[in-house]
């Protein structure tokens, strides 16, 4: 949604911009041509770093900040900004992330159930699995997945960590979810492009309970009217209900306040033009906001 970010930031000439979650880049570059400065968060160092030597390659330039969206304020107070007269929080994973194995975000390929953003801290999804109890991953999987099997993918997950059996690559996982739904190899394949693959879901949900993803967004919603000047503009990219129902109620709540003009705008779905060229879009919602003057 390239095209619908710039218009909701604009207008962008001599603006400071903050990118909450560098990626790819494929937002910042397209920012950075059009703005006066541009500050990009990711906390993945790794491919920050490969994404950001990019850009400047191009010509891009970017000031890159290994950090988490949720530490914004005080990269900004590093910086002695006061704020930023627009800042962008696409909260979906990286494609670069998908598409390596070893990072284990993905069940296209076999790799290590890993999942992590940033691989220097924290536990893999292999050792989050082992240490949780079968409510907690119930929980995990219905709260952050969706997912309508959790009880019974849950069970399957506990008992064999209870055996020393918890999966430990992305495969693995991948036909315990199957199994858990009494689905066979045959019926695990993906009829399209478009349909979810059954372990989507589950996926989905461990990659946010081992990144607290929900706890940084919480904390980057609160702190967001006030890293936004008067005036400022706010646009945040999510990608599945757990998202809509955290950013639509801290917007409205915030609007409430008189933190944001209103009336706020509702979200904007990808285009179906967008969909039909890039399927993982087909989730995506644009949030906007303006900071009240």
């Amino acid at each position: 949604m390239l095209d619908e970010v710039l218009e909701a930031l604009a207008p962008l000439e001599g603006a400071t911009v903050l990118d909450c979650t560098l990626g790819f880049g494929g937002h910042a570059e397209a920012l950075a041509r059009l703005a006066g400065r541009l500050v990009a968060l990711d906390r993945d160092a790794e491919e920050l770093e490969r994404t950001a030597a990019r850009l400047r390659a191009r010509g891009a330039a970017v000031d890159a900040r290994h950090a988490d969206y949720a530490e914004a304020a005080r990269v900004l107070r590093e910086l002695g900004l006061d704020g930023v007269d627009a800042v962008l929080a696409d909260l979906g994973v990286s494609s670069m992330q998908l598409d390596r194995p070893e990072r284990g975000m993905s069940f296209k390929a076999d790799g290590p159930l890993d999942m992590r953003m940033d691989r220097s801290t924290g536990k893999t999804a292999a050792e989050w699995l082992a240490s949780a109890s079968e409510a907690e991953l119930a929980e995990a999987l219905s709260a952050f997945g969706d997912e309508p099997d959790a009880a019974k993918i849950a069970a399957r997950l506990a008992a064999l960590v209870r055996c020393g059996r918890a999966p430990k690559t992305t495969r693995e996982l991948a036909r315990l979810v199957a199994e858990a739904k009494g689905l066979g190899p045959g019926r695990v394949v993906k009829k399209d492009a478009f349909a979810a693959h059954p372990a989507a879901r589950t996926f989905q949900a461990l990659r946010i309970a081992v990144n607290r993803e929900r706890d940084s967004l919480a904390v980057l919603l609160e702190a967001l009217p006030g890293l936004l000047r008067p005036g400022g503009r706010a646009a945040v990219l999510t990608f599945h209900s757990g998202e809509e129902r955290l950013v639509g109620d801290a917007l409205r709540r915030q609007a409430a306040a008189g933190l944001w003009r209103v009336p706020l705008e509702e979200p904007r779905p990808a285009s179906a033009a967008e969909v039909r060229e890039n399927p993982r879009a087909r989730s995506a919602r644009l949030w906007r906001a303006v900071r009240e003057t």
